[in-house]
This record gives C-alpha cells, structure tokens and sequence, in this order.
C-alpha cells in the first residue's frame, strides 16, 4: 500500500492532533487562574447540618501560653554577671571584718596550769610483819611490796579483761608481759582463783618448754595452797629442766614464813598432796641442819629466807596424827618425819 492509499488516515489523525492542540490553548488561561487564586484552608471539616453550632468556637476564650525562648538564656547571663561580682565583694568584706577585730581588742588568754592529785604513799612507819602475801601467813618486806605495787600501777592500762579474754590472750601470746598483768589483776581480784589456775595449769601443759617456765612463774608470783597443789600435780609433765625448777619452789615452802602452808596441805584430805608435803618437810629439815637456804636471800629477806631446825617443831603434831593414818605410805612417811624431828628436839634440849 503507498501513500496515497493512506490519505485518509492521515487526515483523521492530524484533524485529531489539531482539535487536542486547540482545546489545550483555550482551557490554558483558566486552568492557571483557578491554580494560582486557589487557596488551602486547614480547618476540621464541620458538619453542615443543625448540629453545627454545637462546634462553633466563636464564644469561646482560647488559652495561649507564650513563652520566650531566649529567657533562659537571660538568666544563665545573669548567673554568670553575679559570680563574677562576688569576688569583687569578698575583700569588702574581709576589710570590714578586719575593721570590726581592731573595735573589739582580743582578750589575752592566761596560762592555765593543771594539777594531778596522787593518792598519798603508806604510812612509812609500818614494819615488815605489819605486811602479808597470799593467805596472811607469808610476812614480806615493805619495800619488796611497794615495789610489787608500783610495778602493777604502771601497767598501761587498767585489767578489766573476762575469764575467757584473759586465757584467750595467754593462749594467743604466751609471753611474760601478759603474765605480769594476769598476777596484778590476780593480786587486785580482778581476776577469780578459777580462771587463775586454769590459766597456770594449761602454761604447765604446754609442749613448750618457755611456755611451762610462764606457768612456774605464776606460781612463784602467788604463794598458796591451791599453787602448792598445782605444782604437785603437774610436776611429772613438765620437762625434766622444768621439775628441777618446779621442785625447788616446792621447797621454798620449807622455810619458816610458809610453814603455815605446808600445815595446811599436811591436813587436806588428799592423799598424794600429804604425801608431797611430807617429803617437802623431811627434805627441808635435812637443808636446815646442813645450814642451806631454801629460797633465794637476794629476793627474799626476813622469816621466807630463815630455814631453821627449830621451825620444824611445829610439825611434831600434825606428824603424830598422820602416823595413825590407814594409808600405810602416808604413815610410814609421817612416822619418819616425826622421829627426825623429834630427835633434833631432844638434841636441842
């Protein structure tokens, strides 16, 4: 098919470009009049109806809060302007400090002095019977207790320790400082014989050769029947260094100032205590008529240095009563001791 078989067609086609061309032109002019007086309203659409004025917002009062973004930062200048004016005002006030110090003169503060007030020493005309350890029967030098005391005084600070604080502290520090505090507080009741002797017997037991020699040194520092009897008891588990220590403080009961103890263990009912006792009596009654002394006289002074032949003779009946005994050991030992004595008695006289 050519061109001309097409004529028709291309007529109708450009006809149909024509007319969309023309009625683009003619509705140009309104269309962008209609665009550019149209206005955009935001508003909730409204019924149309009666119920209208039940929307209506005319009588209304509407509440606006303005606020001004720049106030804050306002008052942080204000902030800043008032720190930088106080120190500006600091030395005003120093000055009229310093002018209200030069009104009121400052008043002269006078030296004080303060006063310790000492309980007064022991009347120094006492003589050494006046003055007694332990139960009352072992007289001790005056000075020898003043010093005993001035040595407990000294302590750091007062023993108020309980039983178990006191053997909690020797188990934990085993140490002699400790054990002079344990006898002042002893020696000041601080401290009851219980709690005492548990003390002493658990030093004796140690496996500790230095910890038996702290409890030797209680019973040294505390002359009494019940320390006779605990170093009796405990003598065979000590070590062989220790009993040599231990049976010479058993001896020092011998003398005549503890005579008075040995009397008193002689008359217990103890079997193994009389017996002790009685070898105690017979051993220092063979020291006294040799002329040794059984405690040390560099410590000691007046009748707990003085062993003498004597002395013994206080012993006559408690011996006469303990050879009737139904022990035959305690009699046997009690019968020799009474026939040792009782000669030297003859001899004397």
């Amino acid at each position: 098919m050519s061109f001309t078989d097409k004529k028709l067609e291309i007529a109708i086609a450009g006809f149909a470009l024509l007319m969309i061309g023309g009625m683009g032109y003619l509705l140009k002019s309104p269309v962008q009049s209609a665009i550019g007086e149209m206005e955009v309203i935001y508003e909730m659409p409204r019924p149309k109806s009666i119920l209208a004025a039940l929307f209506d917002l005319g009588d209304r009062e509407i509440s606006r809060d303005y606020k001004n973004p720049f106030a804050k930062k306002k008052a942080d200048e204000k902030k800043v302007d008032a720190k930088a004016a106080a120190p500006q005002q600091a030395p005003a006030k120093a000055v009229a400090k310093k002018a209200d110090s030069k009104k009121t003169p400052t008043p002269i503060k006078k030296p004080s002095v303060e006063v310790n007030v000492v309980d007064a020493a022991p009347a120094s005309g006492l003589t050494s019977d006046d003055i007694t350890v332990g139960d009352g029967n072992v007289p001790q030098n005056y000075q020898q207790n003043t010093n005993k005391t001035n040595t407990a005084n000294t302590t750091d600070t007062k023993n108020t320790l309980s039983g178990d604080q006191w053997r909690a502290l020797l188990q934990a520090q085993p140490t002699k400082e400790n054990l002079d505090k344990l006898i002042a507080a002893y020696s000041a009741k601080e401290v009851d014989d219980q709690t005492f002797y548990t003390i002493v017997t658990e030093l004796l037991r140690s496996n500790k050769t230095e910890t038996q020699d702290l409890g030797l040194a209680a019973l040294k520092g505390t002359y009494s029947q019940k320390s006779f009897a605990v170093a009796a008891q405990y003598f065979d588990q000590v070590a062989p260094e220790v009993q040599t220590k231990l049976h010479s403080y058993m001896l020092s009961y011998a003398v005549s100032g503890r005579m008075g103890i040995l009397m008193s263990v002689l008359k217990s009912d103890n079997s193994e205590l009389v017996t002790v006792a009685t070898q105690v009596v017979m051993e220092g009654y063979v020291a006294a008529k040799a002329g040794t002394n059984l405690n040390d006289p560099r410590g000691s002074r007046g009748d707990v240095a003085i062993n003498s032949v004597a002395g013994y003779a206080k012993f006559i009946p408690v011996f006469q009563q303990l050879a009737q005994s139904q022990d035959s050991e305690i009699a046997s030992l009690a019968s020799a001791a009474l026939s040792q004595i009782q000669t030297s008695a003859v001899a004397a006289l």
